[in-house]
Formats: C-alpha cells, structure tokens, sequence
C-alpha cells in the first residue's frame, strides 16, 4: 500500500498523494469534498464535482451530468480513495467523508490554490 504507517497514525506519501491528485475528476471530487463539514451524500457530491467541471453552481448543473458524474465517482474515483484511506464511503447509504489522512491533501490543494492563475485549465 502507498501508505506509510507511524505508530497507529497512517499517513500519504508524495508519490500517492501526486496519484490521486492526477486525474482531473478525482481532484475536483475532492476539492469539493473539502468545502463540506461533514458527511455528505453521494449526489451532492457528484452535483458540487460536476459544477466544478462545468465552471457553475450545483443548482445550475444538468440531471445527466450528474448522474454520470455519481456513475464515476461511485465505480471509480470513491473505491481508489477509500482503498488510500482518504476517504470513507459507504455505498449503502451514499455517505461520503474525507478522513483525517485525506486531510494531509491540504497542503496541495493550498499550492494548487496559489498557482492557479499561472497554470493552464485542463
């Protein structure tokens, strides 16, 4: 596993970190996972990942869009982070949660933040 494990606290290394924050709609999950308190639903999520995408708010967002956006997270995105401990998901009941590793992301998510006028749009 990429984790690297300290006594009881687990941690990402670069390496995984970089990984994850590498696909584009991955990134935009989690970026939007941050903006939350708390846990939240499985279609709010993909709603607030889909807007990023399309540059808009979640309200303005088309059903389709989000539903092959839930389609994605759910089948792809959500198991790989979950799998690194960054997130807890629970596709019973759709909750989704960063954890207290996903939290390490903080720090590239503020470089990315401080860079983001000087670095291309995908």
């Amino acid at each position: 596993m990429s984790l690297t494990d300290e006594g009881d606290s687990r941690s990402l290394t670069p390496d995984t970190a970089f990984d994850l924050l590498g696909d584009g709609e991955r990134r935009r999950a989690l970026a939007a996972l941050r903006e939350f308190d708390d846990a939240v639903s499985l279609d709010r999520l993909a709603e607030a990942t889909a807007a990023r995408l399309e540059g808009t708010t979640p309200d303005d967002v088309a059903t389709d869009q989000c539903e092959r956006t839930a389609a994605m997270l759910h089948h792809a995105h959500l198991p790989r982070l979950e799998d690194a401990d960054v997130v807890s998901y629970d596709p019973m009941s759709g909750e989704v949660e960063l954890t207290e590793v996903g939290e390490e992301l903080d720090p590239y998510f503020e470089v990315m933040e401080e860079y983001r006028e000087s670095v291309p749009s995908e």
